[in-house]
C-alpha cells in the first residue's frame, strides 16, 4: 500500500493509491494517477472531501507515523 501526504488546496491530506478490492503491492506504481483515496480519520474513502486535513506536511507525516497501524490496516 502506497501512502504519500499530498496537497489539497491550502491544507495537507493523507492519500493512498491503492483501491479497497487490490492485494497490497511491493512495489511501487510506474507513475502516480490523479485516481487516489484519502484518510477520513477512521477509514479510506474516495471522496476527496472528506479527508482529515493537516495544516503543515510535518504535521500529516507525523499523524502517519503516530498511527501507522490504524492507516495500514
Amino acid at each position: 500500500m502506497g501512502i504519500l501526504t499530498r496537497q489539497q488546496g491550502e491544507v495537507f491530506v493523507i492519500t493512498t493509491d491503492r483501491s479497497s478490492e487490490e492485494a497490497p503491492k511491493t512495489r511501487a506504481p510506474a507513475r502516480l494517477t490523479d485516481i487516489y483515496r484519502v484518510w477520513t480519520g477512521a477509514k479510506w474513502s474516495e471522496t476527496k472531501e472528506e479527508a482529515m486535513s493537516f495544516k503543515s506536511l510535518p504535521a500529516a507525516d507525523e499523524y502517519v507515523r503516530a498511527n501507522f497501524a490504524k492507516v495500514t490496516g
